[in-house]
Parts: structure tokens; sequence; C-alpha cells
């Protein structure tokens, strides 16, 4: 092709005429005109990718995933037959114009953008949970990845987000990739000033120089709150820069005479070259070939281990470090899901916790990870969901749908199972559980009495063996003599020789008794371990299920309660799937998944990966995702349907001789009326929705919700002063050191350093009543009636778009009949490429829903802003009594001005509604154009190729012949294989991955061996207590069971 193409560069090419000699369209072409024989594009075949809509979420998913896995593998060949064009031929040359490299290149474009935009998926699934949760193994068994990131009890690790994503890098030892970012320069100089700040404020406590209490006790507090928070950053400092308290103390004493605080922040800064590169480059990447090897090299960032990190001073690198994306090839990944390990309950650092907040609420799924032993404590509430606002602002995000929140409770096998059937009527009292146990009982008795009896047998067996023998070798001596007796004495009596084979053949089959005997005994041996081992499994499991149960039952009814807690009663009746929601929990054993995993043997009641609830955790989070995942499938495939559209364009012959009396400009200009009409027409039609989504007003519970805040502000600001403000039934007195330390932060979001640690969110609390009030009402409008106003949008627009299409195929018959049978060829691939509109509507639909949710953080915003001037003059009170007089300045504050408040509020909300709202019709008007655009791109294309693509010389001819026919064969290739049904792959949702309802029952085999076989020389018996629980459970990693 190379050498075609180096060929007569100065042969003239049909070059496309200036657009100024207007189209006649008042007088029809005379020239030859297209007929079906010179390349009509084919009507479409029907996709089952476009028609599978009645399916259910596992076939749709196998067919899209497929279309597009096909999809993108018929591009690469596409794109490997159009390369030359771009590579071997001149920029805006004759032949590149007659190549239609223009086309080719806005293909190429185009692939790129969608391959991208494939590529680029994130849905974000965070995973939180207190330390000692078991958060890190819950992940590494999704990934199946041990010890990806370190473990939450390594202190460092707890503060850093981590993301894990597929790795679409197939390059050879860049199969694991990481890329750690760094915190910015000035926060880490802000926590820096801020230790120096604490430690002169401790020194002058210690010294007597601040009084905010006259009290003694109150005094001693706050010197250890002081301590707390010194205590709690002065390791960060030492790990990178160090320096311990004294060295600080000393660079503190300066401070702010000798050098301001930030002076001498930046100072420390600078004296660990590698950490201050660190954050000038803001991150850093790295790549192995396996997890192993990632981990080493990421772990000096992630815990508290010393490197040198390329310099001569080694140091942690822990405190710097913001967040690491990892890209992994996990089978869980590849569908688009990101994991991200979020800092736990109290576990980071404030200004991370910030980071931490923010990605929470874009998080499209979010796991909670509280131990099942602690799941219930009314306390660990904060594991669960942080507050009532946090509770609200979930549902008016859509997220309480059964597909957004879940609970994972870990460490199920955490049980001591004998305790616990004893203390639990349901079990203690269960037939099947009481005869199960006596079962097993019975058996350990039975196997107790059979090691005696072994012993006894092989004796047995083995004398027999031994008198078996002696007696063949008596028989055979006598044999020999009595056939040399013969020979002198051909009468000799052979009687003894009779006597001595009975006696042989008695012996014989003694033995053979024996022998049966101790195979008996073996088998029965083999049997009762394989039952014992059942009915210790079924046990186990049955008790692990009851408090499973239990466990999820109660979680449920709290959850319920707190949501009903704050309905209001004249709220409109529930549709039946409200009434039915359940939350999701998910039971999870990860030390059991990981000894199977590992081939290490089951431990007790868990016989296989589907009793550790992994596999089911799995399921639900693919469950959880698999809308969002088709809605970006569905975009996906839309585009590529368009690249499949231009290349078949582009691949037709344009005819015998290529002269249709038409250039592209004047068909362009031809219809360019037609194309601005019914692209106002289209917009219009989209834009009549607005009316229906402005009368949805998710607002509406305005009335009702000013009267839950008026009702309840100024409770919620008194139970300010108590430790644990959101457990009505607590009377625990806040510190008043902590109430200050709020009222600092202007109630933003604060977590106290005393044991345990709480997080206070004091404006989340105080806004939570009115979102609480609206939430229900909001999500069943937003969330759940929003998205039915497509329907009948679609079916308007479909109306003007087919008047649209015959209109424009009006005009082509009329006055350009050359392009009416190609025209007409493509009216079929025209009419569906609404489809892609359709999917354009849905995503500003719930752009819309999402976008709108965000709002409600404007209650926050405001309630900030009119709290903080009473934050300061709290906080300036001092003396004797201040506390008290602070507690009595803020609770007035609420008391007299909540009416007002409330109102603001609203008015901000509505505002805030309403700004959201207006963004609608420029994008439906966008998505209109898209299609006119669409439209106008292609039927440009096809003038090109038909008018401009055609040269003089029949040797470039042959040479884009050539090419279009290799796009062709490719093109009706990748119909072929988009229109094959059947032969997908099995799909993690076709299974049931469900925990089993009970333990299968073992098949009992005849067991050929013994664990005693070979011990021939030793017949020493231990002795084995029946009633020890270690026989009764016999696994060492459950020895206090059964």
């Amino acid at each position: 092709m190379e050498g075609e193409g180096a060929q007569a560069p100065s042969t003239p090419v049909k070059r496309e005429r200036s657009p100024s000699p207007e189209l006649d369209l008042n007088t029809p072409g005379n020239k030859r005109q297209s007929d079906e024989a010179s390349g009509v594009v084919r009507a479409p075949v029907v996709f089952p990718w476009r028609t599978c809509q009645s399916l259910g979420y596992a076939e749709r998913l196998k067919i899209k995933e497929r279309a597009v896995e096909r999809a993108e593998d018929y591009c690469q060949t596409v794109r490997a037959v159009l390369m030359p064009v771009l590579q071997d031929i001149a920029p805006n040359s004759p032949d590149a114009i007659m190549m239609g490299q223009r086309i080719i290149k806005q293909w190429c474009q185009l692939h790129d953008d969608i391959r991208h935009k494939h590529r680029k998926l994130e849905i974000l699934v965070g995973v939180e949970g207190p330390t000692g949760a078991g958060k890190s193994s819950f992940l590494g068994s999704l990934l199946k990845i041990p010890e990806l990131f370190p473990s939450g009890q390594e202190s460092a690790a707890t503060a850093v987000i981590g993301k894990v994503s597929w790795n679409w890098d197939d390059t050879p030892g860049r199969e694991f990739i990481a890329r750690v970012s760094f915190r910015k320069m000035s926060e880490i100089e802000n926590d820096l000033e801020s230790l120096l700040r604490e430690l002169n404020h401790f020194a002058s406590l210690m010294a007597g120089g601040l009084e905010d209490e006259s009290d003694g006790t109150e005094q001693a507090d706050n010197k250890a709150i002081s301590r707390n928070m010194i205590d709690h950053h002065l390791p960060k400092v030492k790990a990178v820069w160090g320096l311990d308290e004294g060295n600080l103390t000393a660079k503190a004493s300066k401070c702010p005479n000798v050098l301001a605080y930030n002076q001498m922040a930046r100072q420390i800064l600078r004296t660990n070259y590698e950490a201050y590169q660190f954050l000038v480059a803001g991150g850093t990447t790295f790549s192995a070939s396996s997890a192993e090897g990632l981990s080493d090299l990421i772990k000096p960032f992630l815990d508290s281990s010393s490197e040198t990190h390329g310099g001569r001073k080694q140091f942690a690198a822990w405190p710097l470090v913001k967040g690491v994306h990892i890209y992994a090839k996990s089978h869980i990944l590849k569908p688009g899901i990101t994991l991200v390990d979020l800092p736990g309950c109290g576990d980071a650092v404030e200004s991370r916790s910030e980071v931490a907040e923010m990605f929470a609420h874009r998080l499209d799924v979010r796991m909670v990870v509280s131990p099942i032993i602690r799941a219930t404590d009314e306390k660990q509430g904060q594991a669960l969901m942080r507050n009532g606002f946090d509770e609200a602002q979930m549902r008016i995000r859509g997220r309480l749908d059964g597909h957004g929140f879940c609970v994972v409770i870990s460490k199920m096998d955490d049980m001591k199972v004998d305790s616990y059937i004893a203390g639990c009527p349901d079990l203690s009292r269960n037939k099947e559980v009481v005869q199960k146990q006596m079962d097993l009982e019975n058996l350990k008795r039975e196997r107790y009495d059979l090691k005696f009896e072994h012993a006894t047998l092989k004796s047995a067996k083995r004398k027999a063996e031994s008198q078996k023998k002696k007696a063949q070798r008596s028989y055979d001596s006598a044999v020999k003599k009595h056939a040399i007796k013969l020979q002198k004495n051909p009468q000799a009596s052979d009687e003894h020789i009779t006597n001595l084979q009975t006696q042989k053949d008695e012996l014989a089959r003694a033995f053979e008794e024996a022998d049966k005997a101790l195979d008996q005994h073996d088998i029965r041996q083999s049997q009762i371990q394989v039952e014992m081992s059942y009915l210790r499994d079924w046990l186990y499991h049955r008790a692990i299920q009851t408090r499973n149960t239990r466990v999820m039952n109660r979680l449920r009814a709290d959850f319920a309660s707190r949501h009903n807690r704050h309905d209001d009663s004249d709220a409109p009746t529930q549709s039946q799937s409200e009434h039915e929601y359940v939350l999701p929990i998910l039971p999870v054993s990860t030390r059991a998944f990981w000894q199977l995993e590992n081939n290490d043997g089951p431990m007790t009641g868990f016989p296989n990966q589907m009793f550790t609830g992994v596999p089911a955790a799995e399921q639900w989070l693919h469950q959880a995702t698999a809308s969002k995942r088709e809605k970006h499938l569905d975009g996906v495939l839309d585009g590529y349907q368009n690249l499949m559209t231009m290349m078949r364009i582009y691949s037709q012959t344009n005819g015998q001789d290529g002269d249709f009396g038409f250039t592209r400009a004047q068909v362009e200009e031809a219809l360019a009326e037609t194309h601005d009409i019914y692209q106002r027409k289209l917009s219009s039609k989209l834009k009549e929705a607005c009316d229906l989504i402005e009368k949805l007003d998710p607002l509406e519970r305005k009335p009702q919700a000013m009267k839950k805040f008026l009702a309840n502000s100024y409770r919620i600001v008194l139970r300010w002063g108590y430790k644990f403000p959101e457990v009505e039934n607590d009377v625990q007195k806040m510190h008043f050191g902590t109430y200050a330390a709020n009222i600092r932060r202007n109630g933003a979001k604060y977590t106290s350093f005393s044991t345990p640690r709480v997080t206070y969110t004091w404006m989340e609390n105080l806004g939570a009543p009115i979102l609480k009030a609206i939430s229900k009402d909001w999500d069943r409008k937003m969330n759940r009636k929003l998205p039915l106003i497509k329907p009948p949008m679609m079916a308007g627009y479909t109306e003007v778009f087919t008047e649209y299409l015959n209109e424009i195929q009006r005009l082509i018959t009329k006055h350009v009949p050359a392009l009416e049978a190609i025209f007409n060829g493509m009216r079929p691939i025209l009419d569906n490429s609404q489809r892609a509109t359709e999917t354009d509507i849905g995503n500003v639909l719930d752009k819309l829903s999402q976008k709108a949710s965000t709002i409600a953080f404007e209650a926050v915003a405001y309630l900030t802003d009119e709290m903080t001037p009473t934050f300061r003059a709290a906080a300036a009170d001092t003396g004797t009594g201040c506390h008290q007089r602070r507690m009595n300045t803020i609770q007035e504050k609420v008391r007299t001005n909540a009416d007002s408040m409330c109102r603001e509020i609203f008015r901000r909300l509505e505002a805030g509604l309403a700004a959201k709202m207006a963004e609608v019709p420029a994008e439906l008007e966008k998505a209109a154009a898209g299609a006119t655009y669409n439209l106008k791109q292609q039927l440009s294309f096809l003038a090109n190729n038909l008018a401009e693509s055609f040269s003089d010389d029949p040797v470039k001819n042959a040479m884009k012949a050539k090419v279009q026919d290799g796009v062709r064969a490719h093109i009706e290739s990748w119909e072929s294989g988009w229109a094959e049904e059947g032969g997908y792959d099995e799909h993690i949702l076709d299974k049931d991955l469900s925990i089993p309802a009970s333990i299968p029952e073992p098949v009992m085999e005849e067991f050929p061996s013994s664990e005693y076989e070979g011990d021939e020389g030793n017949d020493s018996m231990e002795e084995d207590d029946p009633l020890s629980n270690d026989n009764l459970i016999g696994d060492e990693n459950n020895s206090n069971l059964i």
C-alpha cells in the first residue's frame, strides 16, 4: 500500500468545491443517480444488547459486557486497517482528501474517547469500620489478595485512604501499580504549627499561667486534654523529622518572640530534604509483577517502618501520605468497581477525616464493617451510621434502597460454641440440637472405647498371623517328611498330614477373622472421625447462624426504629416497596475464608468458602453496582454503535464514475436550516418535561420539617453538654475541655482524644430534624418518581425525531436524488440513533437527582455561619463558671432564634434546589443538540465519501477500495458478532452464593486405612478423656468449643 500511495502525487483528485455557488434545490440533479447496486448501506441487524431489557440483570449484563468486549476487539482490527492512511499520507494532501483522512482521524479520536471512558469508570464502594473490626482482612478477601493494605492495627495505616481499581496495563512487570499521593505542604505546616502552639499552651498550664476554671480538678482535666493532643501528634513528627518532645518544646519556646509559629514550622519541615521533596512532588508511582512485591514497595508509606527513601537519613513517611491508589488484576474490580478503604471511626487525624468525609458523599455504595460481638452495642452506632444527618443524607441521595448501604458483621467465627448453646434457649431446648450433642457424646465414648480395642485386635491379628505361619511351616515340613516315607513305605499313613492341614486351615481362618475385625475397627474409627467432624460442623454452624440471625434482627429493628421515630405521622402512605425495605447485612468470617483459600484445612463449621459469607458479600456487591454498571455499558455501546455506523458509511463504494453533481458543503448547506429547526423542536419537546420535574417539589413537607426543627432544636443543643449526645438515656456529662474544643471548631466535626474517642458533629446534629423530615418524601420524588418522567419524554421526542428524519428524507428525495437510495438504507440506523439520546436523558435525570441531593449541606453551611459569632462569644468567656455560661449562651441563641434560623435554612434549600433544576433545560438542550450533531456528521460523512473521495487515477481508487474492502469485512464480522446470541459465560449473579442453611450430611464410605496403621512397634495408648472439650471439637483454632 505504501508503494501505491507514493505513485503519481500530481494526479488530479476530485476536491470539495467552494460553497459559494448554492445548490439549486428546485432543480433535481441530472447526473447519474446512485442505486441499490452502488453500495447501499444494509439495514442493521437486531442486536441482543438493544432488545434485552425484559431480561434480568445477570442476563443483560452478560450480553452487554460481551458486546463491549467484541466491539473493542473489532475496533482494534478496523483501526489496524486505517492506520496506514494516517501514518503514510501527508495531512491535507490530495491523497489525504481522497482517502478520507479527516473522517479516519475523527473516528480514531472518538474510539480513543470511548475506550478511555470505559476504562475510567469508577463505581466507588467505600469500606469503613472501627480499628480491629477486620476491615483490611475483608477487603483482602474480596480482592483475594491478602494484606495488600497494612492492617488497621498499625496506627499509621488507619489514617490513609486507599483505593483499589482494575489494572488495564498489560505490560510485563506492571501487573500491580500503586500511585501514592502526599498531603499538601500547607496542611503539614499547619499541623506542625498547631503542635508548637499546643506545647506552649501545655507549658503555660503546667506553670499555672492559664486558668479556664478555678476548680483544681477541671484544671487537671484540662492539662490531660492538652497532653492527649500532644501525644496524638508527637509520634508523627518524630517519625518524619526525628524530633522528640524536648527538641520541639525548645523550638516552641522561641515562638512567637524569636520566630513566628509558621516560620518555625517551615524551618522544621525543611530539615528533612527527602520528605520535603515528597511534598513538592505531590506523589510517586510504583509497579510490580506480584501483589507481594507491590506491598513491599508501598509498605514504608503506609506503616511505621523506616527507610532512607533515596537519601542518607532513615525516616517513616506515613505521616506525609494522603492516600494510595492501587491498580490490580482482581476479578471483582473488572466491572468498574473501585474499593475505597476509608479511615475508621475515630482513627484518622482531623484533616484526613475531612477527606474521608468528602469521599463518603461521593460513594456509590457504602459498606460498614463491625465485629459481630459489638454490632448491637448502642454506642457502636457511630460505626454503622455516623448520625441522624448522615442517615437522612443517604436517604436523600437514594442510597437507602437496598443497594447503596450495607452492614458487614465480621468475625462471625469468634464464639465459644458450648457456652453460647448453653446460654441460648433457642438452641439449648431445641430437640435437634440436643440430639446432635448426644450423638457427638456417644461417638466420643465409642471412639474412646475403640482406642483400647485397637491394641487388643492388633495383638490378636499378630498372634493369629504368627500361628498361621507356624502351622504352615509345620505342615510344609510334615509333607516333605511324608514324601520320603512314601518312598520307603508306600503304605505309610497320612493321618498326621491331614491333621496338620486341618489345623493350618483353622488357623488361616482365624487370621482372616482377626484381620477382618481389625479392618472393620479401622473403618469404624474413620467413620467416627467423619461423623464427629460433621456433628461439630453442624453444631458450630447452627450456633453461628442463630447468633447471626439474632444480631441481624436486632440491627434491622434498631435501624427501622430510628427511621420510624423521625417519620411524620401525617406522611403520605408508603409504597409497598418502601415497606419491604430490609437493611442488607452480610455476616462474614475472613479467617475461615483465608484458611480455605490457602489450603490450610477448614475451620470447624466452615467446610467450604460459601459458609464463610465472603462469596455472598461479593455477589451482593455486584448486585448493588449492577444498575450503574449497566447505565455505563449502555452509554459505551451507543458510542461503539456510532463508530460502527461511521465505518459503514466510510466503507461503502461510491459508484462507477463518482460524479454526483454535488459537494459535501452544498449538501450541508442545503440541510442546515432543517437541522436548526428540528434541533429547536427537539429541545423544546424535551424541555416540556421541566414542568413535570418542578411539580415533584421535594421540599413540599416544609411545614412539617419546620415543626420538627422548632420542637427538637433546643433539646439537641441541651444534649451537646453530654458525652454521648445521640444516646438519649446516657447522662454522662461532656468534659468542659471537650465542649470548648467543639466551640473552637464552630461546631464542625471533631473527634475527642479521650477513650473511647467520640466524634461530634454539632452542626449536622442541629440540621438533622429538617433533613429527617423531608428525606423520605425527597427520596420518593427525586429518586423514584423522577426516572419515571423519562418514558413520556422519549415518546414525545421520538415523534419529533421521526418527523425530522422524514423531512430530511423528503428534501433528499426531491432535491438530491443521488443520495436517496443510500439514505433509505441508512434510515433504520438513524431511527435507532435516538437510543443514545434516551441514555443521555437518563443521565441528565440521574445527575439532577445526585446534584440536588448536595444542597442538604446548605443547611449545615448556614447553621455554621449563623452560629459562629455565638461560638466565638462563648469561647471568649473565661474565668470561674465560664463553662456553664458558655452553654447558656449557645442554648439561648438557639432557643430565641430557632424560627428565623429554620426559615433561612429553607430559603437556602429552595434557592439551591431551584439552581440545580435551572441547569436541566440546558442539559436537555445539549442532549438534543447531540442527536442533531450525530445526524449531521453521518450525512456529512456520506456526502464526503460519495462526492469527494474519488480520483481520476485508477491506482488511487484501487488503494481506497482496498482499505474500504478491509474495513467493510470487519464491520460485517462485527455485526455478526453483535447479533450472535447464547454461549455466555456464567455470571456471578447467576449463582446461589448465600450461606447454606445447614451442613450437608456426609456420604459414608468404607475407609481402607487407619491412623494406627503401621504402628506395629508401638502398642502404647495415651489416655483419652471422653469428656474433654478438645476431643469433642478436635480443632486447635476452636479449643473452647463444645
